[in-house]
This record gives structure tokens, C-alpha cells and sequence, in this order.
């Protein structure tokens, strides 16, 4: 696949559960998909959405920029969401590779915001098979 076709699936991918998060956490946002656009952070007493932005934290991490970050001030609790856009073949190396990438990154996130984190990869082939 096209590095520009990978990009654009990738990119549409976020969009649409960037959309999904912003209606289950009360943000105002557009009800259609196609007039959404994403908003790198979004912040209101529910929680807190950040959408390809460095994530700080006290030591160096490599991987500091997840597709998604999810602070959930009600919970109490931390998602991160990749999404991966691969051939059915490396369906399940793209799932394992992502978890493995974040790892460093929630492990201090736990330890900064003193909170519960989680990985969510959200992995699917170019032609849609989840």
C-alpha cells in the first residue's frame, strides 16, 4: 500500500473515534462524520482528549505521541489508542508491536497521574477486517 493511502486510511481511522469519544464524554462536537474535524486538545470536567500531541513526562520516552490520549477525569484513568493500518498477514505482529511501542510511554503516566492505563490498538487491515 501507498505510503499516502496508509496516511489518509490512518487519519480517517482517528477521526472517527475521535468523533466517538467526544460525544461519550459530552463534548460538543458535529453529529455528521463528514464535517468533523479533529481538534488536537479538547478539555472539559469529563476529561481530557489529545490527538497526535507529545505527551510530557518527568524521563525521556521515545515514544511519546499516541494517535490518541484519553485522560478520564471521572475514572480516574488513562487510554491510549494507536491505530495501525496493515495487510491481513501482519494483522497480529502490527497489534503486539503497538502495545509493546506505548508500554514505557503508560507505565510513566501511571506513575505521573497516579492512574490506572491502558492500550487500546486499534489495528485493522487496509481493506477493513478488524
Amino acid at each position: 500500500m501507498l505510503g499516502h493511502d496508509y496516511t489518509r486510511r490512518h487519519n480517517e481511522v482517528v477521526r472517527c473515534l475521535h468523533l466517538l469519544l467526544l460525544n461519550r464524554y459530552k463534548f460538543k462536537s458535529s453529529k455528521r462524520i463528514r464535517s468533523h474535524s479533529v481538534q488536537e486538545i479538547l478539555d472539559n470536567e469529563y476529561a481530557e482528549i489529545r490527538v497526535d500531541t507529545r505527551i510530557k513526562t518527568d524521563v525521556k520516552i521515545r515514544n511519546n505521541r499516541p494517535d490518541i490520549f484519553i485522560l478520564d477525569k471521572k475514572k480516574n484513568k488513562i487510554t491510549l489508542i494507536e491505530v495501525g493500518i496493515t495487510s491481513q498477514d501482519s494483522l497480529q505482529i502490527v497489534e503486539t508491536e503497538k502495545l509493546r511501542k506505548y508500554d514505557l510511554l503508560a507505565n510513566e503516566l501511571g506513575l505521573i497521574y497516579r492512574c490506572s492505563v491502558e492500550i487500546i490498538p486499534y489495528v485493522m487491515t487496509w481493506d477493513g477486517i478488524v
